[in-house]
Order: structure tokens, then C-alpha cells, then sequence
């Protein structure tokens, strides 16, 4: 009778011990290489050379490229010392374009700041105005119907603003007939002067205006977006005080 007693708990504890065992049914690994989706190009690291106090003048042009199939969220910041003042500057293509919105013609080109203070075109020629011209958020059929403002680029403290549809979950002009690089931003035009009344355009003159042939963006804060596989060329734009002298290294982060 003591046997049996004795043989009780170490059956108990031999249960215990094999579900301990069998607590998991097994374990795998995987082994992936990680690369930046963010590639630079050589240019946006260059010595300048010798310039001059009080002067303004462009750096050397660096290229940022997504190469990421999603899109990705960058900011962009600098350590320029006091004294030194930074802006970065893009520039974009226009064309008139048909009734079926296709570029005709030779197209033009306008530089436009990307991350700055205030938001400036220039290279329009005398006679045009560049406009924002912001897409509303029921879609974009019905035009020449139902035409959007064109709005002041004097007025701009952003772009795209926040309802405009070009920046809508549903916009895509990378895809067919655009092929637009970046597929979300801000339609920017350049139009006759003539043409803008009180803020309408008048449509009867639609075959001259110049068309965006890709989306921009403007922030002063440097928050962009960069679309999948798409690049962005920006060019610091260096102001110098009067009194800045010895060399001077500005360090630009995207982050």
C-alpha cells in the first residue's frame, strides 16, 4: 500500500514535465537585408569654392530619390550658422496641352521654392502670372463647367493645401495618361494675365495657358513627400550677410 502511494506524485511530476516540453510546436527564422528607400546623389555634398559676403547665389543641385514601391515622409532641416540664410528651390515644366489634357508644343520652365519663407516663381514671362490652381475635392470632371479659382501665388503659405484634391487618398497621377514623378501635389500654371478676372479664369482661352507636367509642393517647415520611385531635385539657394567671412560649412538632413 505505501508503494503505490509513492508512486503517485512521480507519475504526476513526469505528466507535468512533458507538457512543459510540448509548450511550442516549433520556431523558424527568416534573414532580409535592409537598404535606405532615401538615395542621394553625388552633388549634394560639393565645396562651393570662394564667394562673398552680402551676395546671394544657388548651391549645387542634389537629387533625393524614393526608391521605396510607398511613399515616404521626409523632413528637411539645415545648421546654417547666423548670418547665413537657406531655401531650396525646384524647377518645373509647363506645356499647353489639348482638350484631351496632353502637352502640345515646346515646353517652358519656371523655378519655384520647394522649403522657404515665402513661396516665389520665377522665369514667368512678362505679360503671364503663375497661379495655384487647386483642384476641388468632388473631382475633376466638369472643368470648363465648374471651373476652380485661380488662386494668387502671393496668398500661398502652403502647397498643396489641405483640401484640394490633388492630394486626396484617391489621386494618382503617376499612373496613366499622366506619369507624372510625383503622384499627389499642387498643380502650378502659368497663364496671360489678361485671362485671370477677379480670381476665373476665362476657359475660352484655355489653348493658351501653360499646364503643369508634374505636382509640386511647398512647405516652409521642409515637411514633403516624397511618392513611390519618384525623385525630387532640390537647390539651396545660400544669402550671405554683410560681415559673414571665414569658411562657413552648412550641413542640410533629411529625416
Amino acid at each position: 500500500m505505501n508503494k503505490k502511494l509513492m508512486l503517485l506524485p512521480l507519475f504526476a511530476v513526469l505528466i507535468v514535465g512533458t507538457v512543459f516540453a510540448l509548450g511550442y510546436y516549433g520556431v523558424f527564422s527568416q534573414t532580409m537585408e535592409v537598404e535606405s528607400s532615401i538615395e542621394f546623389s553625388e552633388g549634394c555634398t560639393d565645396d562651393l569654392g570662394l564667394v562673398f559676403d552680402g551676395s546671394t547665389f544657388e548651391g549645387t543641385a542634389c537629387a533625393i530619390t524614393n526608391n521605396a514601391p510607398s511613399e515616404r515622409e521626409v523632413q528637411v532641416t539645415n545648421d546654417a550658422p547666423e548670418g547665413i540664410d537657406v531655401e531650396y528651390i525646384g524647377t518645373l515644366e509647363l506645356s499647353k496641352k489639348d482638350s484631351e489634357w496632353q502637352p502640345t508644343g515646346e515646353p517652358i520652365s519656371v523655378g519655384y521654392t520647394i522649403i522657404g519663407d515665402t513661396f516665389e516663381v520665377t522665369g514667368v514671362e512678362d505679360g503671364y502670372t503663375a497661379i495655384y490652381y487647386k483642384d476641388g475635392v468632388v473631382g475633376l470632371e466638369g472643368r470648363l463647367e465648374n471651373p476652380q479659382p485661380a488662386i494668387s501665388i502671393d496668398s500661398v503659405t502652403v502647397l498643396p493645401e489641405e483640401d484640394d484634391f490633388n492630394m486626396d487618398e484617391l489621386a494618382n497621377y503617376c499612373a496613366e495618361p499622366d506619369n507624372y514623378n510625383q503622384c499627389k501635389g499642387a498643380k502650378l500654371w502659368v497663364v496671360p494675365t489678361t485671362d485671370i478676372t477677379e480670381g476665373t479664369l476665362n476657359w475660352a482661352n484655355m489653348a493658351n495657358y501653360f499646364y503643369e507636367l508634374d505636382l509640386i509642393q511647398y512647405n516652409s517647415e521642409g515637411n514633403l513627400v516624397l511618392s513611390p520611385e519618384s525623385e525630387m531635385v532640390l537647390t539651396p539657394v545660400y544669402t550671405i550677410s554683410p560681415g559673414v567671412t571665414g569658411e562657413q560649412i552648412v550641413e542640410t538632413t533629411i529625416a
